[in-house]
């Protein structure tokens, strides 16, 4: 009888002990997840309102968000400073991922599975084959050889709005599809699988789309590579998914050569009429581009493939120079590397660990006293809010706050954030930061915009730092 009071005296004691070390969340906690919860329901209210709902041929088309093509100066070919709207894959597929993330974490926001559908659907209008190109198939703008009939010619691949003017400038628009797109459409795919759970599988082995284009025996070079010192034959993945010009013996000054003279039709440059065309002539290695596809590849359980331990060697040694301006060739925002690096690592890509060591240190000590993180001023001016949301992504993603003593760094961001935010009867929404360029010559000239992608960047790390406070300090039953 005694042994079994002095059991029951035992568990009591362990109660109380356990029920006192729980962590009850202080009332600051409290007002500051409220906060969160009404920065998300009001956002996405702004992001159901502007996703469109019709097509109006050869403008917008459904299931899209505007974004627009931005010409900050006069450039030859391009013409004069301009902004126009522009419809293409990466914004629609980037908006979609973000939106089924925030979803799979928060089914309650009923909202958001019919926005899904008709982004969904327009992301696939931009399928060729097994892959996805950056823009829609269109007819020409004007002729584009001398025999053509308007009207009776080839579709080709073309800014939707902007008004490309010579033929040099239309036949390069005709771009080849690229690895980007493909990892961001097949990303939205495998999403799609998640929270819809009676869709059909998914195509299964997209390694292999990637693995057939990789910086390994190559006989062409970037010059943007050379020059920035991405070492050849690192067995990364290469953006465009088409084969290269092909030198017999390369050296950069023949590259120079060829690219003195691109309006020749012999330089490597050349873009033919209706011939889809691979900038330059020459594949390229981004940074960027590469975390996506690693994440896409996780989603897959495609780990194992060729190719991915090298793509993770190359970004782990691209995060330890910290050169992060210059690592994306088509990403001149600084802070979209870690943004891009940290978001595979948090699913599931463990060996990217020692890069995340790198970015997060770069994080802290580059954030700025009011919460925010700056680029360089020719990027849309310091672009500090689109900084800010993909650091804050960074931070988030990297997790182990309590131990990396991010916690103050992070809600000093969404502080930042939160009192540049803009409420009108739509809901709420921020102005969109550069989130694509052009690249090279142009990456700091010709740049898209989204106040919707930026929006929905910041609402994804809202909803994932939300979802932190309501498992430490379990709110959502204290509330009850």
């Amino acid at each position: 009888m005694k042994g079994g009071f002095f059991f029951i005296l035992l568990l009591s004691i362990t109660f109380i002990f356990n029920l006192s070390a729980q962590k009850k969340a202080p009332d600051s906690t409290f007002h500051f997840h409220n906060d969160l919860e009404q920065a998300l329901h009001q956002g996405l209210k702004y992001l159901e309102i502007t996703q469109r709902k019709e097509t109006t041929p050869g403008h917008s088309y459904q299931g899209e968000w505007q974004t627009y093509m931005c010409l900050r100066m006069w450039f030859p070919y391009l013409g004069r400073k301009k902004k126009v709207e522009d419809s293409n894959c990466f914004s629609v597929a980037s908006i979609h991922n973000a939106l089924a993330a925030i979803y799979l974490a928060y089914p309650k926001y009923t909202a958001i599975p019919n926005m899904l559908d008709l982004s969904f659907d327009r992301i696939m209008n931009y399928k060729n084959e097994d892959k996805f190109n950056f823009w829609n198939l269109l007819p020409p703008n004007r002729k584009l050889k001398r025999c053509d009939t308007i009207g009776k010619q080839p579709l080709v691949r073309r800014p939707t709005n902007y008004k490309l003017r010579a033929k040099y400038i239309n036949n390069a628009a005709n771009v080849v599809e690229d690895a980007d797109d493909t990892g961001l459409a097949y990303t939205a795919m495998a999403l799609r699988k998640k929270y819809k759970n009676n869709t059909p599988d998914t195509l299964k082995n997209i390694s292999s789309i990637f693995n057939s284009y990789r910086d390994l025996d190559r006989k062409n070079r970037h010059w943007f590579n050379y020059m920035t010192g991405n070492d050849h034959e690192t067995g990364a993945y290469l953006t465009w998914l088409a084969n290269e010009y092909q030198f017999k013996h390369w050296n950069i000054f023949k590259v120079v050569a060829h690219n003195a003279t691109f309006y020749l039709p012999f330089s490597e440059c050349f873009p033919h009429p209706y011939k889809p065309y691979l900038p330059y002539g020459s594949n390229d290695i981004d940074g960027v581009v590469n975390a996506n596809i690693l994440y896409a590849l996780s989603l897959y359980g495609e780990l194992n493939s060729e190719g991915v331990n090298s793509s993770i060697k190359f970004i782990e040694k691209k995060s330890k120079r910290k050169k992060y301006d210059r690592v994306g060739i088509y990403y001149p925002n600084r802070y979209q590397f870690p943004y891009a690096v940290c978001k595979a690592y948090a699913n599931g890509i463990d060996k990217l660990k020692p890069s995340t060591d790198y970015l997060l240190s770069y994080l802290i000590n580059t954030q700025n006293q009011d919460g925010s993180w700056s680029s360089r001023y020719v990027v849309n001016k310091k672009d500090k809010l689109q900084s800010t949301a993909y650091a804050l992504n960074a931070l988030i993603y990297i997790g182990n706050f309590e131990q990396n003593k991010t916690v103050q760094p992070i809600e000093n961001a969404i502080n930042y954030l939160s009192k540049n935010a803009i409420a009108n009867e739509q809901g709420l929404h921020w102005d969109g930061g550069v989130f694509f360029s052009g690249g090279t010559v142009v990456r700091n000239i010709l740049c898209w915009k989204s106040d919707a992608y930026t929006t929905a960047i910041i609402l994804t790390a809202f909803a994932n730092y939300n979802k932190y406070l309501e498992q430490k300090y379990d709110i959502a039953h204290s509330k009850n």
